[in-house]
């Protein structure tokens, strides 16, 4: 955690949509453990820097059309972005990225734009909104869990239409300040791990509704109460679903619990036209005591999914399709709710 002279992070509350101003979040500190801190390290994030970029101006535009990469990287100062390292396949999908500064700051808020570069050549692809969204969950829910120092995230609507190694760019401004931060993306048309339009797979989850019985089952400081209906009964009771796999306690990446809390804020408003579950990725059982935190020891929930990493969200719509892929990593009730509401 930073230290507590540090300045504090700016956590503003906008209204869903709506920029804010762009700030640097936190403290400087050595690269490595900055990203242990966000639990880059652990989730498989990765930061890719873009090359040169100038010190922070807008740069030059071309009027001949959307820009080239190297065009985009002069248009802002350098900064890398982070984003989950996980395959998606070709498809509309959303997007969630951070970036952060040479002096390792996060920057938050601006306004955001993102840029496809099909195999990093040619003209790019864009731009599409990219909007900055706090984690609210974490206070609005009272956790008390481990958590994250990621004060939220950028998201954008991506469209990569084939296979192959994409680089996406993304442009954030305010005022006359610009960054610019780039990192490459896997397009795979070979399967994924709950991959959109798949059958989703039905598994008895453990249930309880007291408190004693839910912290045999749930990992959260205080135990949340997703836990009321099975997965597999869920998939059958004519409601669609959103699956939160995540292990608040455990967590590699300290994104569970905040994750988790953006679910319980979906629950909240959503929670009697859609089954809202929490599948626990390490079982405390009645010693209240998890296992080490290893594949083996996954529930079997968790297992028969074939996730190796979390947190995940996954929206399933009435007939038990995959209908949103949320993850590894964060996600905000905004972005829950725009795969969820088409299918109530």
């Amino acid at each position: 955690m930073p230290d507590p002279s540090s300045p504090t992070v700016d956590r503003p509350s906008p209204a869903p949509g709506r920029p804010v101003p762009l700030t640097l979040a936190g403290a400087p500190r050595s690269r490595r453990r900055f990203l242990a801190e966000l639990g880059v390290l652990g989730l498989g994030l990765v930061a890719t820097a873009c090359s040169s970029g100038g010190s922070g101006s807008t740069g030059s535009r071309s009027a001949a059309g959307p820009p080239t990469l190297a065009q985009l990287k002069r248009r802002g100062a350098e900064v890398s972005l982070l984003n989950p390292q996980e395959p998606v396949q070709p498809g509309p999908q959303p997007y969630a990225f951070d970036l952060v500064t040479r002096q390792n700051t996060l920057v938050t808020g601006g306004t955001a734009e993102v840029w496809l570069f099909e195999n990093g050549a040619g003209r790019g692809r864009g731009p599409v909104p990219a909007t900055w969204y706090p984690f609210t969950g974490y206070e609005a829910t009272h956790d008390r869990s481990p958590k994250s120092d990621l004060p939220g995230i950028y998201l954008a609507t991506i469209d990569p239409a084939t296979s192959g190694i994409w680089e996406v760019g993304a442009l954030v401004t305010v005022g006359s300040q610009s960054v610019v931060g780039t990192a490459a993306l896997q397009v795979t048309g070979a399967k994924v791990v709950a991959a959109v339009g798949s059958k989703a797979i039905s598994v008895q989850t453990p249930v309880a509704t007291t408190t004693s019985k839910l912290e045999q089952i749930c990992t959260r400081t205080p135990v949340c109460h997703l836990h009321s209906i099975s997965l597999a009964d869920a998939l059958t009771n004519g409601k669609p679903t959103v699956a939160c796999f995540a292990t608040p306690l455990l967590c590699e990446s300290r994104l569970c619990g905040p994750v988790l809390d953006e679910v319980i804020l979906v629950a909240e408003t959503h929670g009697t036209r859609a089954n809202v579950i929490h599948i626990e990725e390490f079982l405390p059982g009645p010693s209240l005591s998890p296992p080490a935190a290893t594949l083996q020891n996954q529930s079997p929930g968790f297992k028969a999914w074939g996730f190796t990493s979390e947190p995940w969200v996954i929206v399933i719509d009435r007939n038990g399709v995959v209908r949103g892929r949320l993850g590894p990593g964060p996600s905000v009730a905004p972005e829950i709710e725009a795969a969820l509401e088409p299918l109530l």
